[in-house]
């Protein structure tokens, strides 16, 4: 899917819209980047899997009624654009804590709902308001090595966290377990196969005093739930009412018969501060 996306950067259409997306859809002098995405969808064999669509908003209905759909990206996405969606569509390359690169047609070098060809928008905010949501197709299990499978976790229960003690955040409630990597419902693994990784964690934690060190990483824990291999540590600084942290971790390997976790510990302090809610999304490849 990604490979035939990005064959078409710099392609660029004629007078009127036209283009090769549109005369292949049949519907040619549109607007086209929904054609785009279909066209790029049937040429890569997921046509079965990625609706044939010319509206956007048909495309976020597609989605949406089959429950492949949330508001985080994961690669092989679709993102759609504006109010309903139904502005502009394009695919995931790549993302990060806070920003995707996508490929999109009938867009620009700039931020153009309907533009004149098929451009690769690097770094763009995860943020940005105009984003409305994602469709996360089900890419078949033999599909090119950049379509990983993918987990999406939350937890929405406060969460007293004890100071000077590493903890282990449990995960509550699944968006996506491709896979069954989340096995213990309920519980902190969110990887439990021999697997390359790339995982986003992030929380919102209170009663944490201004200037107070958190301290996250992501471990690697066996079947007894004990920790046998550490990640790096990322340390972050309380700022008073609301502290909001995230960590990513790329390039990752979990080890045979061992399970990832993302914990979190409080150094010193004199007050247990609250987890008010935490989420983790990670994308990962089978070995």
């Amino acid at each position: 899917m990604l490979d035939e996306a990005a064959k078409h950067i710099g392609y660029k259409e004629g007078p009127n819209n036209d283009n090769m997306f549109g005369r292949w859809y049949g519907d040619n002098y549109q607007p086209w980047c929904a054609m785009f995405v279909s066209y790029c969808a049937s040429k890569s064999g997921n046509d079965d899997i990625i609706p044939h669509y010319e509206s956007c908003a048909a495309g976020v209905d597609w989605f949406q009624n089959r429950g492949l759909w949330s508001s985080t990206p994961s690669v092989g996405a679709i993102v759609f654009y504006g109010p309903g969606g139904g502005d502009h569509t394009e695919i995931v390359e790549s993302f990060d804590a806070t920003t995707i690169t996508t490929i999109g047609g009938n867009t620009n070098n700039g931020d153009s709902p309907n533009g004149d060809g098929v451009y690769r928008h690097e770094n763009r905010s995860r943020s940005n308001p105009r984003i409305f949501g994602y469709g996360h197709p089900n890419y078949k299990e033999e599909e090119d090595i950049d379509m990983p499978k993918r987990v999406s976790l939350a937890r929405k229960t406060e969460l007293v966290l004890k100071r000077n003690t590493v903890t282990q955040i449990p995960f509550i409630d699944e968006y996506s377990d491709g896979g069954d990597q989340h096995p213990d419902k309920g519980g902190p693994a969110f990887i439990s196969s021999n697997s390359d990784y790339i995982a986003t964690a992030a929380a919102t934690l209170k009663d944490v005093k201004p200037g107070l060190t958190i301290q996250t990483r992501f471990n690697e824990i066996n079947a007894k739930g004990e920790t046998v291999k550490e990640g790096p540590i990322e340390e972050h600084q309380g700022t008073g009412g609301n502290t909001y942290i995230t960590q990513t971790r790329a390039g990752a390997v979990c080890d045979p018969g061992n399970r990832v976790v993302w914990t979190i510990e409080i150094i010193n302090g004199d007050v247990d501060p609250t987890l008010t809610y935490a989420e983790v999304q990670a994308n990962y490849w089978p070995r």
